[in-house]
Parts: structure tokens; sequence; C-alpha cells
């Protein structure tokens, strides 16, 4: 993502320290063969650098749990977790609004989460991307976008 990600990374490490809820980091990783993957070859692939939390914002986390699917809840200890702590509220930052943060919402949606995505903490490579899932998840989805 280049320089929007440099972007991000200023504003999630000014947003996070203010977050007094747990943190967790949610890691996609997946191998270069995965076909699922078919039109990103290069993203967040295992062994690489690409799928490693940035060392600047890691501190700020509690737990990170890894993912093989845009969704947070597929084939993940996720939901069990969610569950476990009895958690009904969840907010969303990080990369690809489009993908990761969309699909992530929707699933969460689906189980009646009150979902929020801080909407400066998210970014896509595409900014018509990030703009059309911001919509879908506002006037579909009924998640709370905020300014922070």
């Amino acid at each position: 993502m280049g320089e929007k990600a440099e972007i991000l990374k200023i504003r999630l490490a000014d947003f996070l320290p203010r977050f007094t809820k747990e943190i967790i980091y949610l890691r996609e990783i997946h191998a270069k063969e995965d076909d699922f993957f078919i039109s990103d070859k290069t993203n967040s692939v295992a062994n690489t650098s690409d799928f490693l939390i940035n060392k600047e914002l890691k501190k700020f986390g509690h737990k990170i749990l890894d993912k093989t699917r845009y969704n947070a809840l597929f084939n993940t200890v996720l939901e069990k977790y969610l569950v476990e702590k009895k958690v009904k509220n969840i907010g969303i930052v990080g990369v690809e609004t489009h993908t990761s943060v969309l699909f992530t919402a929707e699933e969460l949606r689906n189980r009646s989460y009150d979902v929020t995505v801080v909407e400066p903490c998210v970014m896509s490579r595409e900014d018509y991307l990030h703009d059309s899932a911001i919509t879908l998840m506002r006037h579909s989805l009924g998640v709370r976008v905020t300014d922070g």
C-alpha cells in the first residue's frame, strides 16, 4: 500500500494508545500458492515480512490471532474468544477496508455484534474501494462508522 500504509501507521500509533479496551491483532497469513488470493499473490505470504505486525504498533496489542481469509471469523478461535469474554461491541481498524475490514464486519453483524469502524484508521489501496466498503458497512450492514 506504499504511502497509504505509512499514513495508516501514523494514525494507528496516535489512536491505539488512547483505546482502553483489549486490542486483538488479526494477522492475515497464507501460502503463496493459496489460490483464494489469486489476484493478490504478494499479500501476507507466510515467512515474509509482509505478514508481520509493525513493531511500532505491536506494543499496543494484547493478543495476535492468525487468519487465512479476509473474514477474521473463518477457521479462527476469534468467535470462541468473543463468546467466552461476553463481548458485545467490537471496533475495527486496519487494512484493507474493502476486504478484511468489510468481510469481518459483515460476519460480526451476522452474529448480532455491535460493530464500529474507525474510518481514519482503515484504508484501502484505492480510495474508491475504501469509499464503497464504508458505504456498504454503514448503509447495508448497520455498522457504526466514526471519526475516532
